[in-house]
């Protein structure tokens, strides 16, 4: 992951894998198995995905969990 993302937020982190692939939130909701609102509640930072969703957001942008979610991970003591 790039140096930009590392400073960035989990949530910020999302919009920018978005926008990246040209995707709107509803495609990338679809894409990490979830509707619109959830999607919108994730990148709004609201709502913090559930394991299994966050495995499933990875896998969807190509990339592993914690190169999205890793100071989350941490502060919860999940790493």
């Amino acid at each position: 992951m790039s140096v930009v993302l590392n400073k960035l937020t989990w949530n910020k982190r999302l919009e920018v894998l978005r926008v990246a692939n040209g995707w709107t939130q509803d495609e990338a909701a679809k894409k990490c198995g979830t509707n619109q609102k959830g999607y919108w509640l994730w990148e709004s930072g609201k709502s913090y995905p559930r394991l299994n969703s966050r495995k499933s957001i990875a896998k969807a942008f190509g990339v592993k969990v914690n190169e999205i979610f890793t100071d989350e991970m941490r502060s919860k003591g999940e790493v």
